[in-house]
C-alpha cells in the first residue's frame, strides 16, 4: 500500500503538473468527494433499505484479470498487495483530499512524498479499525457502526462545505453573509 500509494500520488503530481487546477475546480471535487461519502454515510445508517442492495461494484472481468476472486479462501500475498494498491481509489474524502493536494503540487517527488505519508500516517488507524472490526460482533457492532456511519456524515458536511468556500459560495450565518445583511439593513433604515 505505501509503495503504490507512492507511484501513484507521484503520477497524479505530474498530472497536475499539466493541468493546474483553480480553487474552483478543486471545490467542486472536494464537493463530489463529500458527496460520495455523504452516500457512503447514509448507506451505513440504513435508513433507507434501498440502499442496502445497491452498491458500487467493481465488474467481475476485471476483478479476475485483477487476481481478486472471491471464492478464493486462501491467503495471497500477490491478493493482498493489489487490494492495498486498489484502495487508491475508494472514495473516501480524506484520501481524495490528499489526491488532491497531491495534484496541486504539480511534481511527481511532491505528490509520492505526500501520499506516501499519508499511507504511513493512516497505516496504524486503519490496522486498529481492521482489528477492532473483526472483535465488535452483535448488538454493539450495530450500535458502533451507527455511530461510525452518523461521524462519516459530519465529516462529508464538512467537506461538502469546505468544497463551497473554495467555489466562492456561502450560506446565511456565515460571517461574510451576516456582514452584507447588516450593510443593507442600515442602508434601507
Amino acid at each position: 500500500r505505501l509503495v503504490s500509494y507512492a507511484v501513484f500520488g507521484g503520477v497524479i503530481g505530474l498530472i497536475g503538473s499539466v493541468f493546474r487546477l483553480s480553487s474552483s475546480m478543486l471545490g467542486f471535487l472536494i464537493i463530489f468527494a463529500g458527496v460520495i461519502m455523504f452516500f457512503l454515510g447514509v448507506k451505513m445508517t440504513e435508513v433507507f433499505p434501498r440502499l442496502n442492495n445497491g452498491g458500487l461494484l467493481m465488474p467481475k472481468s476485471i476483478a479476475r484479470l485483477l487476481g481478486l476472486n472471491r471464492e478464493v479462501k486462501e491467503y495471497s500475498h500477490k491478493n493482498v498487495a493489489m487490494t492495498g494498491a486498489l484502495t487508491f481509489f475508494l472514495p473516501c474524502g480524506f484520501t481524495q483530499a490528499m489526491q488532491i493536494y497531491a495534484i496541486s503540487t504539480g511534481s511527481f517527488t511532491q505528490g509520492a512524498i505526500i501520499m506516501f505519508l499519508f499511507a504511513f500516517g493512516t497505516m496504524p488507524g486503519l490496522l486498529g479499525i481492521g482489528g477492532l472490526t473483526s472483535v465488535v460482533k452483535g448488538w454493539f457492532a450495530r450500535y458502533f457502526f451507527k455511530f461510525v456511519a452518523l461521524v462519516l456524515l459530519v465529516l462529508a458536511t464538512l467537506n461538502i462545505s469546505s468544497g463551497y468556500n473554495l467555489i466562492g459560495i456561502t450560506f446565511a450565518g456565515s460571517g461574510q453573509n451576516n456582514t452584507k445583511q447588516q450593510k443593507l439593513s442600515g442602508q434601507i433604515i
